[in-house]
Parts: C-alpha cells; structure tokens; sequence
C-alpha cells in the first residue's frame, strides 16, 4: 500500500463510507474545502484517483473499490489487536462479519449468537444474506470475514470446510399430485412451470446443464433469486421450484409446502464454511467460526433425521 498516515487511510474509510466531502467535513467539524485539499495529497500519494466527483457526492473509482476492503480489513485489525490488548492477549474481541446462504434456517444463527454473547461478549456480530453467488463474492472482495455458502465449480477454497451434503425436491403447494410421492424422476419436470434462480449462478448451471444431458426441456416461468419470493410464487401461483432440502424442511413438515425428492439422477450440493482469504484470520473470526460449525452440524443432524 502507498506511504500514508493512519489518520490519512481513517480519511480515506470515512469519505467513501459517507459519499460526501461536505458530510465527512461536518463531522470533524472543519471545512470541505480542507476535507478537499487533504483527498487530493492521498490520491496524490496513491498515484490516481481513488474518487469520481459527482453532483451528488463522491463515488470510488475501481482503484478505489479494490483499495477499500484491504484499508478497511487493516484498520479493524489495528482496532481489534488494541481492544485485544486492553482486554487480554487471549480474549477474542472486535466486529465478526459473517455472510450466509439465505436458506439456512434462522433458528440455527440464533443459537450461534446465544453462544457467542454468553462467551465472547466482546465479540460483535454482523451478519447479511443472500445467495450462494453473492456470498462467495463477498468472501473473495473481503467484505465478510466468514461465509456460509455451497461449494462451487471452482477449486476448493484454501480456508474451507465442509459442513453437510444436501439434495433437492421439487417443491409445490399443498395437495399437489407430482409431489405428493415421495421421490420424482428428473425427467418429470419437463415442461413444468418453474422458478429458479438467475443466470448466471452455479446451482442454474447445474440445473441446465443437467436438463441437456438428461434432454430435458426446462420452462422456466420466473427467475428469482429470493427464497422467500420462490416460496411465496410456489404457494400463490402455482409454479415448482427445485429447493434444498434444509430451505423447505419446516415447511414441508408443517404442511405449508410440499416435496418430492429428485430422482434419476439426484442433484446435491455440498454446504461448505469458508475463511476469507483476504481479511486477517482473527482470534475472534476463528472463536465464531467455531461456535457456527457447531450449531450447523445440529443443522445436518436434523436434514438428515427429515430425510
């Protein structure tokens, strides 16, 4: 990284974190034009620019959406290691930020934070979903420390571990006939109404290239990469969705949706926890990452006692 001062790098996390010079200048209480003069030594210093003036603000720049994460994830290391001397060298302390797959039940990350509060009360937690694309993306720009996401095409991530192995249903209203059996071949979804997550998106990829090599024609009525929409559309409108047995497993088993399991071939996918790469490795995100594989193996032991 450039030569710059830590109060330089704090200047830099807080005007891109405001979108405003006359924002981050009201509140240190000085002049915008000061707020101005000092941006431009730090990209000075930095080689280009880090910001894109507009009139509503100011934006990163690609230099500086790469910059971001790193000055950040080095600065709430300083921040952390301090906390972590003030309090003691084997006391895990400071922001855990954690990113998972929408499926996972709530209830599970609930334990998960009782356990933390009650052992690490220093610990604090900040936790966003989404779909597995976006939460690998996160993982890999440094804007998580801890992902929980499935395994993707590509290689093994260096600070992965598996958790549990999943399949999917096909998954409709109540009463349906097709999956009211327990088990549907492949083939039967032909011409079915379906909602699926958008391309591009590892588990579509695998759906359509399956359907090509099985010759099955895919109709697919909806893209949605919202769980509960795909739920919400299964219910109220009469499409299929193809879902993983742990996101549809209370509801199937309280009667408010129903699967079948696919069959001929079966689709699985492998729930894996992941360390970033890029952000340091922290007593605190290890003490967490701990405690979150604990409560997900209570996850698995439940998929499979469903199943």
């Amino acid at each position: 990284m450039p030569t710059l001062t830590l109060e330089q790098w704090r200047l830099f996390i807080q005007i891109a974190d405001q979108g405003s010079l006359t924002k981050v200048a009201a509140l240190r209480g000085g002049a915008q034009s000061a707020i101005s003069r000092q941006l431009s030594v730090i990209e000075r210093q930095c080689g280009g620019r880090l910001f894109h003036r507009t009139g509503r603000g100011v934006e990163l720049t690609e230099a500086g959406r790469q910059l971001y994460p790193r000055v950040l994830a080095w600065l709430e290391e300083g921040d952390a290691l301090g906390r972590d001397m003030a309090l003691a060298v084997d006391q895990p302390a400071g922001i855990v930020r954690v990113g998972v797959l929408s499926s996972i039940d709530h209830d599970y990350l609930s334990r998960a934070y009782e356990q933390i509060s009650r052992l690490h009360p220093h610990i604090r937690l900040r936790i966003r979903d989404g779909v597995g694309a976006a939460v690998s993306e996160w993982l890999d720009s440094g804007e998580v420390d801890i992902g929980i996401l499935p395994r993707g095409g590509r290689e093994h991530r260096r600070r992965e571990s598996t958790l549990f192995s999943v399949r999917h249903l096909l998954v409709s209203a109540p009463g349906n006939r097709l999956t009211r059996e327990r088990t549907v071949p492949f083939a039967q979804l032909q011409g079915l109404p379906l909602v699926l997550a958008g391309a591009p998106s590892a588990f579509r990829r695998q759906m359509d290239q399956l359907a090509r090599r099985m010759d099955v024609a895919l109709n697919v009525a909806m893209e949605c990469d919202s769980l509960q929409i795909q739920k919400h559309m299964v219910l109220r409108s009469g499409l299929y969705a193809v879902l993983a047995e742990h996101a549809v497993m209370r509801e199937c088993a309280a009667g408010q949706l129903q699967g079948a399991l696919i069959v001929k071939p079966t689709i699985q996918r492998t729930i894996t926890l992941a360390l970033s790469e890029v952000r340091p490795l922290t007593l605190a995100c290890r003490e967490v990452a701990r405690i979150l594989r604990g409560c997900l193996d209570e996850l698995a032991l439940a998929v499979r006692a469903a199943s």
